[in-house]
C-alpha cells in the first residue's frame, strides 16, 4: 500500500503508545526509544503502577514519564484531547483486549495510523468495525502480527499470488509451544479467563492467532463454519489443546491444531513449533520448523511439473526485545514518515483470525459446527 506524504523535512514517526503493561515496558517502549526513526509523543495507561506476572520489574507510569520524557495520560479521549495528540502520527494499542476496539477506532477517527496487538479484538462484531473504520481511512491499520513481515512469509505471499499452487484447496496448520507454565498459572488473568463477550481464553486467543493470521495472510482464503475440540487446563480452565476443521468459502478446509504442552526447559530454549503445509491443484508449500531456530526450516514449494523452489531459513515471529524491534513495527514507522510499507497483517487478516478464534470456542462448547460471524 501506499502510505501518505510524510511532512516535509521531517525524519522521525511520532508515535503514542496506549497501554504500558508488560510488553509495551519490554519491547515496544525501549526499541522506539532506540529507533533513530521514531520518538514517542505520549503514553496512555490508566493504571498508576502497572504488574504482571511476566516482568516483576514494571515500572510506575511516573517512572516511564521520567525514563522517556513524555506525558502520561489516563485514557484515550485525555490524549487526543492533548496538545502531544496534535504532534503524534500513530498509536501503538497494546493495552487488554476489552480496550482494543475503543482506542483503535478513536485513533483512526482522530486521523491516526494504528499498530494494534494481536489479536485485534476478541469480539468479531468489534473486529468488523474496525475493519470497516480502517477500509474508510487513508492512513495504515496494522495488526502486530510479526511473523507474517518476515521476509519468508512474503514471499510466501507472492509464490500463492502468482499462481504457484494454483487453487488451493487444504491446508494444515500446526503450532505447538511449551506454556503450561503460562496457562497453567491462575495469576495470568489476562491468558486464562475470558473477559466480556469472550467465549473462552487460552492457547487459542494467546498462541493461535499468530498461526491463523499467517495462513489468511498467505493464502487469501476466507473461513465460513468450522468444527472444534479443546482440551483444557485442570487448574485454570484455559484451552491447551485445540484441534478444529475450518471450512472455507471457495471449499477449501484448514486443519487447525494447537499444543499447549511442549516441554519446557528455559525461556531461552523452551521453542516453538510451526508446521504449515499448503495444498494446491499445481502443488504444495511447506513452511515448517522451531522459530528460535533459523536453520531449523525452510520455505519450500513443490510442484507437479517439478518446477521446485526453495527458500532456505524459517523466521516466524520475531519477539526479540533487541535493537530497534521486529519488522511490523519497522513497517509501522515507515508507514507514519509516509512510506510505502507491504501490510502483512491488515484489518482484514486480523478480522479472519478473531472470526476464527471466536468460533472455535463457541464450537467446543457447543459440540456441534458453528459459523463464523
Amino acid at each position: 500500500m501506499d502510505a501518505l506524504p510524510a511532512e516535509e523535512g521531517r525524519q522521525k514517526a511520532r508515535i503514542a503508545v496506549a497501554g504500558a503493561g508488560w510488553w509495551s515496558q519490554g519491547w515496544h517502549l525501549p526499541q522506539l526509544h532506540r529507533n533513530p526513526d521514531a520518538e514517542i509523543t505520549a503514553i496512555v495507561e490508566p493504571c498508576l503502577a502497572p504488574r504482571s506476572t511476566l516482568n516483576p520489574d514494571m515500572k510506575t507510569t511516573e517512572e516511564l514519564a521520567k525514563l522517556y520524557g513524555v506525558p502520561v495520560f489516563s485514557s484515550i479521549d485525555d490524549f487526543l484531547a492533548s496538545p502531544a495528540a496534535k504532534v503524534t502520527d500513530g498509536v501503538i494499542v497494546a493495552s487488554n483486549h476489552a480496550s482494543h476496539h475503543e482506542i483503535g477506532t478513536k485513533s483512526m477517527q482522530a486521523g491516526l495510523h494504528v499498530l494494534i496487538e494481536k489479536p485485534m479484538s476478541t469480539d468479531p462484531r468489534e473486529a468488523h468495525e474496525l475493519a470497516c473504520l480502517a477500509a474508510e481511512s487513508n492512513k495504515l491499520f496494522m495488526v502486530n502480527n510479526s511473523a507474517n513481515f518476515r521476509e519468508q512469509a512474503k514471499k510466501a505471499h507472492e509464490l500463492v499470488r502468482a499462481g504457484e499452487l494454483g487453487e488451493i484447496r487444504q491446508v494444515q496448520c500446526y503450532m505447538g509451544s511449551a506454556l503450561l507454565w503460562l496457562f497453567d498459572n491462575p495469576e495470568n488473568v489476562g491468558w486464562v479467563k475470558p473477559s466480556g463477550t469472550m467465549q473462552g481464553n487460552g492457547f487459542g486467543w494467546g498462541q493461535l492467532s499468530h498461526s491463523l493470521a499467517w495462513v489468511y495472510m498467505v493464502t487469501g482464503l476466507t473461513p465460513e463454519g468450522l468444527t472444534c475440540h479443546m482440551g483444557y487446563s485442570a487448574v485454570t480452565g484455559a484451552d491447551i489443546f485445540d484441534s478444529a476443521v475450518v471450512r472455507c468459502t471457495n471449499g477449501a478446509t484448514i486443519s487447525v491444531q494447537g499444543v499447549a504442552a511442549l516441554p519446557f526447559k528455559s525461556y531461552t530454549e523452551s521453542t516453538k513449533q510451526i508446521d504449515n503445509k499448503i495444498f494446491g491443484t499445481e502443488g504444495m508449500l511447506t513452511y515448517s520448523g522451531e522459530d528460535m531456530h533459523p536453520d531449523s526450516g525452510a520455505l519450500i514449494l513443490k510442484r507437479h511439473d517439478g518446477k521446485d523452489q526453495r527458500f532456505e531459513g524459517f523466521y516466524f515471529e520475531n519477539y526479540s526485545a533487541d535493537g530497534y524491534g521486529p519488522e511490523s513495527l519497522k513497517a509501522f514507522i515507515d508507514s507514519c514518515l509516509g512510506k510505502p510499507v507491504f501490510n502483512g497483517a491488515d484489518a482484514i487478516v486480523g478480522l479472519k483470525a478473531v472470526q476464527t478464534i471466536d468460533a472455535m470456542y463457541r464450537s467446543a462448547k457447543s459440540g456441534q459446527p458453528e459459523s463464523v460471524v
